[in-house]
């Protein structure tokens, strides 16, 4: 269970500590003024009573509602600080106005009803608004597959095992993220979708800690941005796809920045399906504030590899291996597998719209390199590098993808090029 889990629990004690609040205020505050008004009616004619009188009472008065400020900013509650700003005022015109200890009592608790009421309807507005922008929407017909769906694991190496753990591991802690992590986000989804009673109790007007908890906000994520392909290749020409009459053989000894490359395609497959995307999932039938995989944020993944194993993580080369093309394989939704060729980095909404290629000579051999249970498959020739990494069922996606840990969903298929070899001036 998450933190964010027993959200409508929290909410419910929190409005109920602010109602506390809200009433000790207002009784404060008849106290004060009522213990004002017989100060004032008592005070003798002599000018230095009147006087020492007057202090007392403005010390008083301007004491308890300094603190009764300090309280609200420190409960993190603006409807606190209006509720005290508020009986201020009406403070200020009752003894302006010399109204009785009951007006007065009557005016403020009519107010901070009033107050109560705005509040609580306005949450219930931006709840109601937040359900038109994200509606609860079925992906049964998105996860249909046209291939015969797996129902026994597969079998994995030792490193494909391995991997899959290190996956798994960078989604678990994907999803904790305190503000921008899948809980936050389900649990805001779960708010938006609530009765108008929670809608109202758990209004972001009434605060006591809104900023530790879910909100309406919450649900927003931000529109996903098209990412041009890092090299503008016409992908699916002999030149692109690695489809030459030279063999295509694996890098060896020092020309081997593995790390780096199981990195960039660890990262760039969590990014493709970032938990926080997943929105919240009641069932497949039900399924509010999903965001299409896709490569969201493509500027925080490395592009270029140093040529030795020692330099593999710098930041920055000169001269080295250089991403040119990231492009998605497809292996379930149709009988024989295929490349997604596109202009753009993968996009699972734009797909419908893009032409597939079938496997060249390295990515069929890849590919079932990686049905054998490998998770990553790298080959030189010449200048040029290719790799293919598999993307597989994480335990994570078992919140909409029927199948078993490990199957092979799909795979991304990579193009890199030495920039110091001389067909990177081509």
């Amino acid at each position: 269970m998450s933190d964010f889990d027993n959200w409508a629990e929290r909410y419910s004690e929190r409005f109920i500590l602010m109602l506390c609040f809200s009433v000790i205020v207002l009784a404060l505050s008849f106290g004060v003024q009522g213990w004002m008004r017989r100060r004032r009616n008592g005070s003798e004619v002599g000018a230095n009573r009147r006087f020492r009188d007057s202090v007392v009472v403005l010390g008083v008065w301007g004491g308890l509602y300094l603190l009764l400020l300090v309280v609200s900013v420190f409960t993190m509650s603006p409807f606190l600080m209006l509720e005290v700003l508020a009986l201020l005022v009406l403070s200020l015109v009752g003894g302006v106005r010399k109204w009785s200890t009951g007006r007065f009592s009557v005016v403020a608790t009519v107010v901070v009803l009033a107050m109560i009421v705005v509040a609580g309807v306005r949450g219930m507005n931006q709840a109601e608004d937040a359900r038109r922008r994200f509606p609860f929407t079925s992906l049964v017909e998105r996860l249909k597959l046209e291939t015969a769906v797996p129902t026994e694991p597969p079998l994995l190496t030792k490193s494909g095992e391995a991997a899959l753990e290190r996956s798994e591991l960078i989604f678990e802690n994907g999803m904790k993220g305190f503000t921008n992590g899948y809980h936050f986000r389900r649990a805001s989804l779960e708010m938006v979708h609530a009765s108008q009673v929670w809608n109202f109790v758990s209004s972001e007007g009434f605060g006591i800690g809104r900023m530790l908890a879910p909100t309406i906000k919450g649900a927003r994520l931000a529109e996903l941005r098209t990412w041009r392909q890092p090299v503008a290749l016409e992908t699916g020409d002999a030149g692109s796809t690695g489809d030459r009459p030279d063999l295509w053989l694996p890098l060896k000894g020092e020309n081997a920045p593995r790390k780096a490359l199981t990195k960039l395609h660890e990262n760039l497959s969590f990014d493709f399906a970032e938990p926080v995307s997943f929105g919240w999932v009641r069932d497949l039938e039900h399924v509010t504030g999903f965001r299409p995989h896709a490569v969201a944020h493509f500027d925080r993944h490395r592009v270029t590899f140093g040529h030795k194993a020692e330099d593999e993580m710098s930041a920055k080369h000169e001269a080295g291996w250089k991403l040119e093309r990231v492009e998605l394989v497809s292996l379930l939704r149709s009988a024989e597998p295929g490349v997604y060729v596109s202009k753009d980095l993968p996009r699972m909404d734009q797909l419908s719209e893009v032409k597939r290629r079938p496997l060249d000579g390295f990515e069929t051999v890849a590919l079932r390199e990686l049905r054998n249970g490998e998770p990553l498959v790298i080959r030189s020739q010449g200048g040029r590098v290719k790799m293919m990494g598999a993307v597989r069922a994480v335990k994570q996606c078992s919140l909409c993808h029927e199948v078993p840990r490990g199957t092979l969903l799909g795979a991304f298929s990579y193009g890199f090029r030495d920039q110091t070899s001389a067909s990177a001036s081509e």
